[in-house]
C-alpha cells in the first residue's frame, strides 16, 4: 500500500531517463530550426554549453571546429544523466561575462537558454560580441513569456501536493511563510531564490528579449521553434509549432 502511495505521489515527476529523452526532443526541434544558419567546418563556440550536446552537433553534423565555456561544465542540458556523454574535451570553466577567448576568433557563437541566467546581460553580450569575427554569425536562444506561462500551470497540476507538504513540515515562521507563498506562487526560473515568476512572465517576452540583444548586434532573423512542457513532468500536451508562439526564441544576429 505504501508503495502504491509513494508512486501516486510522484507520479507527475519524470524520471531522469524520461527528463533526458524529454528535453533532447525539444533541443532536436529547436536545432533543426536554425542549423541551417550555421556555415559548415566553421570555428564554433558555445557559450553555457553544459554537457556538450550542441557542440557535438556542430562537430557532427556540420564538421565545425568546436569549444564550449560553462561555469559548472557538465551539470546541465542534455547529456547530464548519461554516462555515454562525459564532459566535451574541448570545454573550459568560465561565465558569459567573462570569455576566456580572443578578441575575433569564432566564426559562430551559440548560446542557448543562457542569458536569462547571467549576471550582466549586457557584458555577456559585449563579451560574445568581442570574440566573434566581423563576418560571424551569433545564435542566441531565450526561453519566453509563454514558457513561463506554461510553468504556472506545470506548477499547480503536479507539484501543489509537494509543495503542500512541506508547507506542513514547515519549522518557524519565516519558512512557513516562505513555503505558503510558494505554494501559490512559483519562483523564477531565472532567480528562484530572490524572484517569482511574475518576473519572468515579464521579462521573457520576446519584444524584450528583441531590445536586449538589439543593442549589441544587428537581429536578421527571429525563431520560434515550438511550444513544449516542461521535461520535467509528464507530457500533457505534444510539442506544437505554432506561428510565433513558443516557449523559446532564437535571434540569428550579425555584429553592427
Amino acid at each position: 500500500m505504501i508503495k502504491i502511495l509513494k508512486k501516486a505521489f510522484w507520479f507527475p515527476f519524470s524520471s531522469k531517463i524520461q527528463i533526458e529523452k524529454y528535453q533532447k526532443e525539444i533541443r532536436d526541434i529547436e536545432w533543426d530550426s536554425f542549423k541551417q544558419y550555421i556555415t559548415p567546418n566553421v570555428s564554433f563556440l558555445d557559450v553555457g554549453c553544459g554537457s556538450g550536446d550542441n557542440m557535438n552537433r556542430a562537430n557532427q553534423e556540420l564538421g565545425c571546429k568546436v569549444k564550449g565555456i560553462d561555469p559548472s561544465p557538465g551539470s546541465h542540458g542534455v547529456g547530464r544523466f548519461s554516462t555515454e556523454m562525459t564532459a566535451y574535451p574541448n570545454i573550459v570553466k568560465g561565465s558569459a561575462e567573462h570569455i576566456p577567448f580572443k578578441d575575433k576568433e569564432f566564426d559562430v557563437v551559440f548560446c542557448s537558454h543562457v542569458l536569462e541566467h547571467v549576471e550582466s546581460e549586457s557584458k555577456s553580450l559585449s563579451e560574445i560580441n568581442r570574440v566573434l569575427k566581423d563576418n560571424g554569425t551569433m545564435i542566441i536562444g531565450m526561453p519566453t513569456a509563454s514558457m513561463a506561462i506554461i510553468a504556472v500551470l506545470s506548477h499547480y497540476l503536479f507539484t501543489t501536493h509537494v509543495n503542500f507538504l512541506f508547507f506542513l513540515k514547515s519549522i518557524g515562521k519565516k519558512e512557513m511563510l516562505n513555503r505558503l507563498i510558494h505554494l501559490f506562487i512559483p519562483a523564477s526560473h531565472s532567480m528562484p531564490n530572490h524572484k517569482y515568476i511574475s518576473y519572468d512572465l515579464w521579462n521573457y517576452r520576446i519584444s524584450k528579449w528583441r531590445k536586449i540583444v538589439s543593442s549589441e548586434f544587428s537581429i536578421e532573423e527571429t525563431i520560434t521553434p515550438c511550444l513544449y512542457p516542461y521535461p520535467d513532468y509528464i507530457q500533457w500536451f505534444p510539442k506544437l509549432k505554432l506561428r510565433g508562439n513558443s516557449s523559446s526564441v532564437f535571434f540569428i544576429c550579425k555584429k553592427r
